[in-house]
């Protein structure tokens, strides 16, 4: 199953937007590094629904690998590929978490149809959180 959820760009407005605005999950307070990380993923689902390749190379660390249902793993490279191939629709997703532990953020997000989850691993490197690894998960009905 191929991502198809992906909304990153802009990320100094995005990021202005989200510290305004109020987290569809947690109902916590939201902290700066987790807004920053929150406008990351919208950066980022906005990279791929317009195939920004360069947005998409300054939001993927060039170590990033993904992760596919499947089982199959690619790195940068073929995902940047991948994505200049497709045609993706805008799309929303939920933050179910983001744990932070100094400069390495873990995010889990869910599709709006609660099918899907993806799982994100974003390092911060000269002030900038970039993504390293995705990995996407199928949500079977309990």
């Amino acid at each position: 199953m191929v991502r198809v959820h992906l909304n990153r760009a802009g990320i100094l407005t995005a990021a202005a937007l989200f510290l305004g605005a109020a987290p569809a999950f947690p109902q916590t307070p939201v902290s700066a590094a987790e807004a920053e990380l929150m406008a990351l993923d919208s950066a980022w689902i906005d990279a791929e629904v317009r195939r920004d390749r360069a947005a998409l190379e300054r939001i993927l660390d060039e170590r990033f690998l993904a992760t596919f249902v499947s089982g199959t793993t690619i790195d940068r490279t073929a995902f940047i590929e991948m994505i200049m191939k497709s045609t993706i629709e805008p799309f929303e997703v939920r933050h179910d978490a983001i744990r932070i532990h100094g400069d390495v953020a873990l995010v889990i997000d869910s599709s709006s149809d609660r099918k899907s989850k993806y799982t994100w691993i974003a390092v911060k490197k000269e002030g900038l959180w970039r993504v390293i690894s995705e990995t996407f998960t199928k949500v079977e009905k309990p």
